[in-house]
């Protein structure tokens, strides 16, 4: 399943892009901003492993599901 992650820290999202792309529950399908200093992931991963991820960090990090943009 398609989820954004996002926060205020730069360094953390840069660390857990780190960690995720040894997940093998995970795939990192974009990182927006440098690779040192994001300020978006987007990754495919199982609803239970957000979950986790969302326990772990607490509000230092959003962690929502995205879904495609529908026109009208």
């Amino acid at each position: 399943m398609p989820y954004m992650i996002g926060g205020p820290d730069p360094s953390l999202l840069a660390e857990l892009a780190g960690q995720l792309r040894d997940d093998p529950e995970v795939t990192i399908r974009r990182i927006v901003g440098p690779p040192d200093r994001p300020s978006l992931l987007a990754v495919d991963m199982p609803p239970a492993r957000a979950g986790a991820l969302q326990a772990q960090y607490g509000t230092r990090l959003t962690i929502e599901p995205d879904a495609p943009i529908e026109l009208f």
